[in-house]
């Protein structure tokens, strides 16, 4: 075959592929774990930031025995963690790498945290406070000697235990590598 030929069938292709529809990225599906999990931190974020809002003298009132100005930093960094959080669980939904790890930073600073975002403190005080409502006073009527107060360290070590499984679970996870090939960028849909 001459230099001509092969220069001529050359740019006939090289035509043919300029003239060919580009190729379409094919989009994994995303599991149903990475959805579930996605939502339930928008979820969680969002009630949250309703009872940061609604709540907030209860809030106040609840870590008042922080020293100083200790319970404003604690009110404002919640909103930090809240804001980050619905950046995370929608970003999850979109399949971005950055909110997969940004929820991996909030679930490692939670359970580092842990026993600061539940103390034994408030959550007496707010136990103490439920006692003094309607539901603490038909519990009381039982005669059982059960109160809401009494329950005050199995409900401290099951808000902690229930923010440890969480995030383990959310750990293993999305560490998995077929969970973490729906973060990567698209590849292009086989021929």
């Amino acid at each position: 075959m001459g230099k001509k030929k092969r220069l001529k069938q050359e740019k006939a292709l090289q035509a043919a592929e300029q003239t060919k529809p580009k190729e379409k990225k094919e989009r994994r599906p995303l599991s149903a774990g990475v959805v579930i999990f996605g939502v339930l931190l928008i979820l969680s974020t969002l009630s949250h930031m309703h009872k940061l809002v609604t709540e907030k003298q209860w809030y106040l009132d609840t870590y008042s025995y922080l020293p100083g100005g200790l319970t404003i930093v604690r009110y404002s960094f919640s909103w930090l963690q809240r804001v980050l959080g619905l950046i995370a669980g929608v970003g999850i939904l979109a399949r971005k790498e950055f909110a997969r790890k940004l929820a991996f930073l909030i679930g490692a600073f939670t359970v580092l945290t842990v026993y600061w975002k539940h103390p034994y403190e408030a959550v007496a005080r707010h136990t103490h406070y439920l006692d003094t409502t309607q539901a603490g006073q038909i519990l009381s009527a039982t005669g059982t000697g059960i109160t809401f107060s009494s329950i005050t360290p199995y409900a401290v070590a099951g808000l902690i235990a229930c923010d440890i499984i969480f995030w383990a679970i959310f750990f293993i996870f999305f560490t998995r590598p077929s969970v973490r090939r729906q973060f990567r960028p698209d590849i292009p849909k086989p021929r």
